[in-house]
């Protein structure tokens, strides 16, 4: 299980188009009015794009006005009707030559709004899921970073998943392989931290869920989680590897869905909706309690609310090993 975890992982991170081309749709004027209006915050309002390997059915998203889970709690934002049937673009949907490999709507900063290296940036992901959501033997990321060398992505690194119904924070080592990978591109399989959250330490489906993150991107810099106020993960080291700047993306990417499939696994229909999803250099300019958040912290690295934490190291674009690095009984696993 841990080295179908850790192959399910490194070809996340395999980069999903080439970039000697273009790679990306601007919004029109009405998108960016309605992604201002209902889901985009601070920094990142209007500053957004597509990726050129969206699904392309009208029917995949809609904005909607109030949302109410089941606390009361109530957003407005998008939601994306998530359906086997729609497939995805050629490049994901056939990426390893079989049919049903993986799908997404992904929005993303375009290259000029990156944060470039060094910088420090605070981000908030609000997020629903529906209580009886699936991924048997595959995997939705609901959010990600990408790692830009130049104008290129050459790596990804912290990401939010949902792993064979686990609930994953992933993020990069400092260690890497550099080696070419399927179209003969240069590209870095970091050795990479799995977070597999406990689901009874802080809910995680079936509500409404905020995600803080505060990164520091930089050798010398800093990585902390937040869900719904609590600290989850702290990491303190480098966090840039060399590259220039780092893309924020969000949006549901389903992927190795051929993994489930084979398997005889239906897969299923889903609603996955976003509010409130920002960038800025303030806290304060996302969230209310900032010095709360800020009194979780200390000078050390630290794990909170996992079920274990793993360190997987990438040998190839398809290949690696995972070890338990024994949480919760060692309490500073990174």
């Amino acid at each position: 299980m841990k080295k179908i975890l850790s192959i399910l992982l490194i070809l996340l991170l395999v980069p999903s188009i080439s970039y000697a081309n273009k790679w990306h749709i601007k919004m029109k004027k009405k998108e960016k009015k309605d992604f201002a209006h209902y889901v985009l915050k601070a920094q990142l309002d209007n500053k957004m794009v597509f990726p050129l390997r969206n699904i392309k059915n009208p029917d995949f998203y809609k904005f909607f006005d109030e949302f109410e889970d089941h606390l009361g709690v109530k957003e407005k934002g998008i939601e994306f009707n998530l359906k086997y049937s729609f497939e995805g673009h050629k490049q994901d949907w056939t990426r390893w030559g079989v049919p049903g490999h993986a799908q997404r709507f992904q929005i993303m900063e375009p290259y000029k709004e990156t944060t470039k290296k060094n910088k420090t940036k605070w981000y908030r992901i609000g997020y629903f899921v529906p209580a009886d959501i699936r991924t048997d033997n595959h995997t939705i990321s609901l959010f990600d970073f990408k790692k830009l060398y130049g104008k290129g992505e050459k790596t990804s690194d912290a990401q939010f998943n949902i792993i064979d119904n686990r609930f994953s924070w992933v993020f990069n080592s400092s260690n890497y392989l550099a080696t070419k990978n399927e179209t003969e591109s240069e590209y870095f399989y970091f050795d990479h931290y799995i977070v597999t959250l406990d689901q009874n330490f802080v809910r995680l489906k079936g509500k409404w869920v905020n995600i803080l993150i505060n990164a520091k991107w930089s050798e010398q810099g800093f990585l902390h989680l937040w869900i719904d106020g609590k600290l989850i993960s702290s990491y303190f080291g480098d966090t840039l590897g060399g590259a220039s700047s780092v893309r924020f993306k969000f949006g549901p990417y389903r992927h190795h869905m051929d993994n489930a499939t084979k398997e005889g696994i239906e897969i299923p229909d889903t609603i996955i909706r976003y509010s409130n999803v920002g960038k800025s250099d303030n806290c304060d300019d996302l969230w209310s309690g900032c010095s709360e958040l800020m009194s979780q912290l200390s000078n050390q690295s630290q794990v909170n609310g996992a079920s274990n934490v793993q360190l997987c190291k990438s040998t190839s674009s398809q290949s690696g090993s995972c070890e338990n690095l024994g949480y919760p009984t060692n309490q500073r696993p990174f």
